[in-house]
């Protein structure tokens, strides 16, 4: 069953005994409990869901997806395209020359900063074609974890590894032009998945991760998250809401009640799951 905000809201006022909103705004309970949803959604990972994507994909909110670099293509401004390991946008229409950016080079390790010339258009490096920032993805950043990242080539579907940045960085990307289908994934910084080999063509990605909720606004509306992670929402917002008016005695206990709820929903909702009852034990 799904919660609605106006739900939400006679629940947190039941906690707080303020059912005739003598101390509490709609408005104030209503940021307390967009912030509770966050911090559920947060605990619980109960918001999991597959996002589908490609790679390379532009280094923008939801910009689409690059063409590999083609000798001699007419392109025009605004255009993304990826050659060897960047990606660049076309800042100036013309054809493109017979041979693609030279970089990395020995004399090049980056691309100028500045637009330059391949044949008669004009082109600047936008970012690296090894990294899938999370505001490409469907969801954006309301995109709060990675688990898996799966690559789709052929009729196969190809579970990427994952590795530490530290190791990831240190086996898989020592060598600047090291390009081929992609074997692992880590992750990097707060919002960007990185993957290595830098793809040599573009792939279709499957992304399995956990989101954060979006706000809710209006008192009918109801949230993604559902029984039983709804119900630590309210404790939460309570706690913030006792915390708020320097009732630091009663906001503890909210807390420590959104704790214990917290435990045993995770405890009780995560029953056996049994792949083959009659198979022959591994």
């Amino acid at each position: 069953m799904a919660q609605t905000l106006s739900g939400y809201i006679t629940q947190v006022r039941y906690l707080l005994h303020d059912a005739n909103a003598n101390f509490y705004t709609n408005t104030q309970l209503t940021g307390y409990i967009n912030q509770a949803r966050d911090r559920v959604a947060r605990d619980t990972g109960c918001l999991r869901t597959l996002q589908s994507s490609y790679t390379p994909t532009c280094p923008v909110a939801n910009g689409g997806q690059p063409q590999p670099w083609t000798a001699n293509l007419a392109v025009t401004a605004g255009q993304y395209f990826f050659s060897n390991i960047f990606i660049y946008v076309v800042t100036t229409a013309g054809t493109f020359g017979n041979e693609a950016p030279q970089y990395p080079s020995g004399s090049g390790a980056l691309p100028p900063s500045t637009p330059f010339a391949n044949g008669t258009a004009q082109i600047q490096y936008v970012g690296r074609a090894e990294i899938i920032p999370y505001a490409s993805l469907p969801n954006g950043l309301n995109t709060l974890d990675v688990l898996n990242v799966n690559l789709f080539w052929g009729n196969s579907r190809y579970p990427l590894r994952y590795l530490p940045w530290t190791q990831f960085n240190a086996q898989l990307r020592y060598w600047q032009n090291y390009i081929g289908r992609p074997i692992a994934f880590t992750i990097y910084g707060q919002s960007q998945i990185v993957i290595s080999p830098v793809p040599d063509q573009q792939y279709l990605i499957e992304v399995d991760t956990t989101l954060l909720p979006t706000e809710m606004i209006d008192p009918g509306d109801t949230d993604t998250i559902i029984v039983p992670y709804s119900n630590l929402v309210q404790f939460y917002a309570a706690y913030m809401a006792k915390y708020y008016e320097q009732s630091y005695g009663e906001s503890e206990i909210f807390k420590q009640e959104y704790i214990k709820q917290a435990q045993s929903v995770l405890n009780t909702t995560f029953t056996r799951r049994i792949p083959d009852p009659y198979a022959t034990p591994w």
